[in-house]
């Protein structure tokens, strides 16, 4: 069968497609929340907005609230839960909802009306009695329980699939707009789609999953295509989460992998004791990487070396730098919020929690300049570079913020660069960086453009619709943050791998089966 390179979406459709008729939205909304003291809120909803400003927008572009909605999303991870405890609180998506109602009457008033999703103990049976009993108005958005509660691990497989089935025959057409679980292969994403489409019905993909394949694509065939020039940024905990995209990058022989957070610690060790790696034991390392680990964490340890080796062996038969951090924030304490600065950590006495100022300072020179010659124009990075997160302070996130900001001034000053954030806990480091900071690098660039008589101390600049927010997602078309972290490894790892001969969309399950519904 020949592939159909184009996946069916949004953009696709007609007014005729969606009016009066009922339309299930497969979301990502699986987004942090934080306990206060009036109940649960959303602690970053860059996941709701960036559906509500690309996929909700043409919706009502088309239909002008004259359609029914059903959403429906996972949250967190209840189903690890077997006593049920706790599954009202944080993994309750009515605060996601309540969250969503408000951004949504901000844009259209009162074309919408929310219906908020039942209590867990229906266990989603009830769920969809509004719809239907044929009670879900024109303008209606009905809110499913977290869809995770459907795994359960009582519930039977039959009854998951009963519940696709309902779903798939009270829907007229299905979007997929959840990037960032598109790379699971769930009942909502990969079995309800097939019901839908086996019944005659329309099936696609949301504006804001067609741009995530689209520009994490253009990376990709960026890097293939000028090794050279591309440069990725990799940081995170644990090298086992990124093995196979590393190994990938490294065969397209990509110029740097700049390596930080705590996954540096793995490379470091494996570098200093590279004669043992092939036969490396627990005994050979600093005891204090084993301090209060189980059996299986210390195992995970030696794997984690093993893995740095094998990583900068490939890089070095492949002529690709392995860059790393010049300076590193030590404690002798993992919750010290006092530091001292080491050019390298002595692991039998040392935490590493963050980048150093040197490397911040060298960053630039090392890597992001040669943007301005015409080198590095393609960058991609995944994962904090330090303890951004850290329960104690946020200087351990000083790092992680200080990138950021290069990489965004990088973008404004060269429309050749291209970087991509690739979403998690990257793009949440976004969230940290200076508004102030951010104007003055904005403005620094316009200063450039200027001719010398013009009187520079007389100019200020200031931003419509000011936040980190629409900053980093609006305010430059080559700057692009991700919704998925691992959505978009598993991503770039195909296609890598596949050096792109495939579909574009063929590289993740959830949008690979809406190209298999095509083609049928």
């Amino acid at each position: 069968m020949e592939n159909i390179a184009k996946m069916p979406c949004l953009d696709d459709l007609t007014p005729a497609d969606l009016i009066e008729k009922t339309i299930f939205i497969r979301v990502d909304f699986n987004v942090p929340l934080v306990n206060t003291s009036k109940g649960y809120r959303v602690a970053d909803d860059t996941r709701i907005r960036r559906f509500v400003d690309t996929t909700f927008k043409k919706i009502h572009e088309l239909t002008d609230g004259n359609c029914r909605i059903i959403i429906g999303s996972h949250l967190g991870r209840p189903h690890k839960k077997k006593d049920f405890m706790g599954w009202d609180g944080v993994f309750n998506i009515q605060f996601v909802c309540s969250h969503f109602d408000t951004l949504i009457r901000e844009l259209y008033g009162d074309t919408y009306t929310i219906f908020p999703p039942e209590i867990t103990d229906s266990h989603l049976k009830d769920s969809l009695s509004i719809i239907t009993n044929h009670r879900l108005p024109r303008g209606g958005i009905k809110f499913l329980p977290n869809l995770r509660y459907l795994l359960e691990p009582n519930n039977p497989d039959t009854y998951r699939e009963e519940f696709m089935k309902e779903v798939a025959k009270f829907s007229d057409v299905f979007i997929n707009c959840a990037f960032g679980c598109s790379h699971r292969v769930t009942k909502s994403i990969q079995v309800l789609p097939q019901y839908m489409r086996q019944q005659g019905k329309i099936v696609v993909a949301g504006n804001l999953l067609n741009s995530e394949i689209t520009r994490l694509g253009k990376f990709a065939q960026k890097a293939l295509d000028y090794p050279e020039k591309t440069a990725v940024i990799a940081g995170g905990a644990k090298i086992a989460d990124k093995i196979g995209i590393l190994k990938q990058f490294v065969d397209s022989r990509i110029r740097l992998i700049f390596i930080g957070g705590r996954m540096v610690n793995a490379f470091l060790l494996a570098k200093k004791f590279s004669e043992l790696v092939p036969s490396l034991k627990q005994d050979d390392l600093p005891a204090k990487l084993f301090v209060n680990k189980s059996p299986e964490e210390r195992e995970d340890v030696l794997k984690e070396v093993r893995y740095a080796d094998e990583i900068m062996k490939l890089a070095a038969a492949n002529k690709v730098s392995i860059v790393f951090p010049d300076d590193y924030k030590i404690t002798k304490d993992y919750f010290e919020t006092e530091y001292v600065v080491k050019d390298e950590p002595d692991f039998e006495d040392d935490f590493q929690l963050d980048l150093g100022p040197k490397t911040i300072e060298n960053f630039a020179r090392k890597i992001l300049l040669e943007g301005q010659t015409g080198e590095i124009q393609n960058v991609f990075w995944n994962g904090p570079l330090g303890a951004y997160d850290h329960p104690q302070t946020e200087q351990y996130a000083e790092g992680s913020v200080k990138l950021a900001e290069l990489l965004f001034a990088a973008a404004i000053s060269n429309e050749n660069m291209s970087v991509v954030i690739g979403g998690g806990d990257s793009a949440a480091i976004l969230n940290k960086l200076d508004l102030e900071g951010v104007k003055y690098q904005v403005r620094g660039r316009i200063i450039q453009q200027l001719h010398k008589t013009v009187n520079a101390s007389m100019l200020s600049i200031g931003f419509n619709n000011v936040d980190t927010y629409n900053l980093c997602n609006y305010f430059s078309s080559n700057f692009f943050v991700s919704t998925g972290g691992g959505a978009a490894l598993e991503f770039l790892e195909g296609y890598f791998k596949d050096r792109g001969a495939s579909p574009t969309p063929s590289y993740l399950p959830g949008t690979a089966i809406l190209l298999e519904l095509t083609s049928a």
